[in-house]
């Protein structure tokens, strides 16, 4: 390993600069949210918008029934679609901002 040449500190280009500040101040541990309240919040939320964007063969590879059949969507199926359309990036790009933002869940 090579050494690298240490730069004095009268020398540096930050010599002059003032030290960075936060954008926002750091929220409260309060108002922070625990793993477990954030695991609730996602198993408790509404996947149906999900079910009208499921062409025929995404139905047919993740063995759900066709098209005009009604889907329930709970929380196991949601992460199976998930990933569904984890491995398949190109079909998860067609899908509108409001459909990929229920897959960041």
């Amino acid at each position: 390993m090579t050494q690298q040449p240490q730069t004095p500190n009268s020398e540096s280009r930050f010599a002059d600069q003032p030290a960075p500040r936060p954008v926002h101040p750091a929220p409260s541990q309060e108002d922070r949210p625990t793993f477990d309240e954030l695991t609730a919040q996602a198993e408790a939320a509404d996947y149906s918008p999900l079910a009208r964007h499921l062409d025929d063969e995404a139905r047919t590879e993740l063995g759900l029934p066709a098209a005009p059949a009604e889907l329930t969507i709970g929380h196991a199926l949601f992460q199976r679609i998930r990933q569904y359309f984890l491995d398949q990036p190109a079909k998860a790009g067609q899908l509108p901002d409001s459909a990929r933002d229920l897959l960041h869940l």
